[in-house]
């Protein structure tokens, strides 16, 4: 107590003459210790500071020249430093190139992880919101993940549930909607509960948020549809047109959705407009499908104690009609900030991200950081023997150990900041062709979170130091006696050190390298597989939203009349699903008419006119495909293979002639199908019921055999206005829009390939710069063994011998990481290619080439030397 230190001791010390210091805090100390008894410990510490401030005045202050002594050692070693970059300006740009290399390819990843690690932190409350998602079961087996679920979810959870505070239920309309002849099918529109805004806080331009979704027939548009529809015109009040028929009022304008979100919206019609249009039953069943809900839990409620309820609350509601079909669901609640990396089910919004992939880049991108920190541990240590008089001279001339170390750590960091710099302008260079890279918008510049920058901060520091604290420690280690009589030669702990980075270096190299050849093996499989349909030249155009009528019926046969007609078109079908979309026509409760409904399945659907199979070349394995001339098609069903698994027939000719039940109806099933693609080559095959309508409403396919493509669309354009005005027409090619469904492992395998690229190239620049070194200290010793008679071979191999059994301890400890983290990532496939040795083989011969490659140059050189000249000077 008497003797405590306060921060002023400390600031004395370090300003205050040494010989005066002790004198003053022994002074201030025992005046402190009487003024305790006198007026208590508080009073006492507040004068014995105030006292001591007065000390620190200029005449006690240390002397300027003991100060001008530290600007002169540091001026010191800025020199050196300088000194050194300039006189060994190879290893300098391979320590400052590969660095930078380094860091900006470390930021670049950092920065991407960020970004998709950050997704909709906009809204306000976002730790409390949840989506509901649903899983649903057939027999006990998990068939269906969906990340829409019942209608009457949210609601019945708000009712039931203390904890749920709020909620609201969304379900996508695929209508027209129009003002005066402007027409837009928006694909991001949803019919909304009216507190839809006061749970996602996305800013409201015009209109009141409380009520905006709260009657029937209002809707509110965002910015950008907004402008598409008024153009500059104020839109509220008015109205548009929903497929030419029933008229909405804009009630609201609200900000368009920020690209990191799992959600975007361009049309928000009032969820009472839609149980007007379906009945009280849209808001309540839980038979219906398609609806996504998002719950409010109160502050305090722990997601996964009330996810525990849900089971028992499932089948106290539902449970004895789920018993009937032999069916079953579960719901998890996920959370909102989470939704983007780790749900990819079917119904998302928009596309989502993929965690294990961004958490793959992660590892790339510490690997790119280490590999170039090593070469800079490396070769300063490797270098240590030139400098080993040096610091043997700093010490005789009474260099303290701390002084050598401060000496080395400056120079560390210093060739750091300028690697720092020079990373930084190649990601201001990069940053917008990155972007471009990885298909992200170009608007989206830096993070603009503080903890983002501190933590980078304190990542790049804490490699600063710990790659220039090693080479200092070893440096200022040496002994003066030893070095300066020549007998130093390194020490067998720092060459151990310095074998085991290099073998760290080729283990992240080889398994870098495994990985992408793994991930381009992958992917190659999955589009190089059968899909067991035609895609090449076939436009699929959407059609138009009308009523269901007459009139649409004539406007449907005009147009396709007029297609069939075309010398460049090869055939047109109707369908309500092409290969490569996901039916959304989902059916639960189907069987064999002789089966009981505990035996009924869930099918996907399929409606189809006549020409869809022979389209697009799907194969019939038994039976036959629908054929107006038997009469009764209305009647008949197509199943494909899975379905006849799933129903529990031993074949398909089995299923022939048997009778399946419907929804209340009987239909015969005449044929089988071979499965096929529907969905993605990722995806298991889903069982499909194929039902026969003359004019299914939901897609037209058009093969093209023309090979001007864009003047046959200009044609099919024309056709289109005729039949149907001013309402636009919608279409994709289907092979581009089939491969979309690669588009993220595409964009994996890219960035993966990209980083592991640079993270290879860094430890090339490393182990080029350490090869020369190695092999020059070296050069005597090759001499030498010339004189003796040594072999050219011999002496290669004398050279490249040590990297070699480093290249082979870091091929053997590969094998089993490689296979482990490979093989969890292709678990995310359905499909997918089998880890034969053979995969990794043939990285571990590109590793070697590599080595051989990067080593060999100075050996080749160093093996050819003339010894006469190598031995001149012994």
């Amino acid at each position: 107590m008497v003797n405590k230190e306060f921060l002023i001791d400390r600031i004395l010390q370090r300003l205050c003459k040494d010989d005066l210091y002790e004198g003053i805090r022994g002074d201030l100390q025992e005046l402190r210790a009487f003024e305790i008894e006198k007026m208590g410990l508080k009073r006492a510490n507040r004068k014995y500071q105030w006292r001591a401030l007065g000390f620190l005045r200029h005449t006690f202050f240390k002397r300027i020249d003991q100060l001008k002594l530290n600007i002169a050692m540091w001026h010191n070693f800025f020199t050196i430093t300088l000194r050194n970059l300039r006189k060994h300006k190879a290893y300098s740009f391979i320590n400052i190139i590969g660095l930078a290399i380094g860091m900006a390819a470390g930021f670049m990843i950092l920065q991407y992880v960020h970004y998709e690690t950050s997704y909709d932190q906009v809204f306000e409350n976002k730790e409390n919101i949840y989506r509901v998602q649903t899983n649903r079961f057939n027999n006990g087996e998990l068939t269906t993940q969906w990340a829409a679920g019942c209608a009457g979810v949210g609601l019945h959870m708000k009712e039931d549930f203390p904890e749920v505070e709020d909620f609201v239920v969304m379900h996508q309309s695929a209508a027209m909607i129009s003002r005066d002849k402007n027409y837009f099918q928006p694909k991001f529109a949803y019919y909304a509960d009216e507190s839809f805004f006061n749970i996602f806080s996305i800013p409201v331009l015009k209109g009141n948020r409380e009520t905006a979704l709260n009657k029937v027939f209002t809707v509110a548009l965002s910015e950008s549809m907004a402008k598409k529809l008024f153009g500059d015109e104020d839109p509220m009040g008015k109205n548009v047109k929903l497929n030419d028929s029933d008229n909405f009022m804009v009630t609201a304008i609200f900000q368009d959705f920020p690209e990191k979100s799992h959600m975007k919206f361009d049309v928000l019609y009032s969820f009472e407009t839609y149980v007007h249009y379906q009945g009280e039953e849209a808001r309540t069943a839980w038979q219906w499908d398609g609806f996504l809900n998002y719950v409010v839990l109160r502050d305090g409620t722990d997601p996964k104690v009330l996810e525990a309820k849900f089971p028992d609350w499932i089948l106290q509601r539902e449970g004895e009609d789920m018993a009937q079909y032999n069916a079953a669901m579960e719901f998890v609640l996920q959370p909102l900030t989470q939704i983007h990396l780790i749900s990819d089910y079917r119904s998302e919004i928009k596309p989502t991200g993929d965690k294990t992939a961004t958490y793959f880049l992660l590892i790339i991108g510490m690997f790119v950081l280490v590999i170039a920190w090593i070469n800079y541990i490396n070769l300063t240590t490797a270098r240590s023997i030139n400098r080993a008089k040096e610091v043997g001279i700093r010490k005789v001339m009474g260099s303290l150990k701390s002084q050598l170390v401060h000496q080395f750590l400056f120079e560390s960091s210093f060739i750091n900041l300028i690697a720092l710099a020079l990373a930084f302008i190649f990601v201001l260079t990069a940053f917008p062709y990155f972007n471009d890279f990885i298909g992200r918008a170009s608007s989206y510049t830096w993070p603009d979170v503080n903890w983002f920058w501190l933590g980078l901060g304190i990542l790049f520091l804490g490699g600063i130091i710990l790659s220039g604290f090693y080479p200092a420690a070893v440096l200022a280690n040496f002994k003066p006696v030893t070095v300066l009589k020549g007998k130093f030669s390194g020490s067998s702990k720092g060459n151990l050190m310095r074998k085991g980075l290099v073998v760290f270096q080729f283990l992240a190299s080889i398994i870098l390298i495994t990985g992408t050849y793994i991930v381009y093996k992958q992917l190659q499989y999955l589009q190089n597989q059968d899909l067991g349909f035609t895609t090449e030249q076939t436009l699929v155009i959407e059609t138009p939203s009308f009523s269901r009528d007459s009139v649409r019926q004539v406007r449907e046969s005009v147009f396709k009349n007029a297609l069939v007609g075309e010398s460049f078109v090869s055939g047109v079908t109707n369908s309500t699903e092409v290969p490569g979309r996901n039916p959304n026509w989902n059916a639960g409760g189907l069987r064999l008419l002789s089966q009981t409904e505990a035996e009924s399945n869930q099918y996907r659907v399929i409606g189809m006119d006549k020409n869809f199979i022979d389209f697009y070349d799907l194969e019939v394995v038994a039976g036959r495909k629908f054929d107006d001339s038997y009469g009764n098609e209305p009647n008949s069903l197509l199943l494909n293979e899975a379905a006849v698994n799933l129903v529990g027939l031993n074949s398909a000719e089995e299923a022939l002639d048997k009778d399946f039940y419907f929804w209340g109806d009987t239909f015969k099933i005449v044929g089988v199908l071979k499965n096929y693609r529907q969905e993605s080559p990722k995806a298991e095959y889903d069982p499909l019921v194929f039902r026969y309508f003359s004019s299914p409403n939901g897609l037209y396919s058009v093969g093209i055999n023309s090979q001007n493509v864009r003047a046959s669309v200009d044609q099919i354009e024309a056709h289109w206005r005729t039949a149907f005005g001013d309402k636009p027409m919608e279409y994709f090619f289907l092979d581009d829009f089939y491969n979309e469904q690669y588009k993220g492992e595409l964009k994996f395998g890219s960035i993966f390939s990209l980083f592991s690229a640079l993270a290879i190239l860094v430890a090339c620049l490393g182990l080029f710069g350490l090869a020369s070194y190695m092999t020059n200290l070296r050069t005597k010793e090759v001499g030498v063994r010339k004189v003796l008679g040594a072999s050219f071979t011999r002496l290669l191999l004398l050279l490249t011998g040590d990297f070699l059994k480093l290249v082979g301890i870091a091929i053997l400890i590969s094998i089993p990481i490689s296979y482990y983290l490979m093989n969890n990532w292709l678990d995310n496939f359905a499909n997918r290619i089998f880890l034969s040795p053979l995969l990794f083989i043939i990285p571990a011969v590109v590793l070697i080439i590599i080595a051989i490659g990067t080593v060999g140059y100075h050996t080749f050189y160093t093996a050819n030397l003339n010894p006469a000249k190598t031995l001149k000077d012994e």
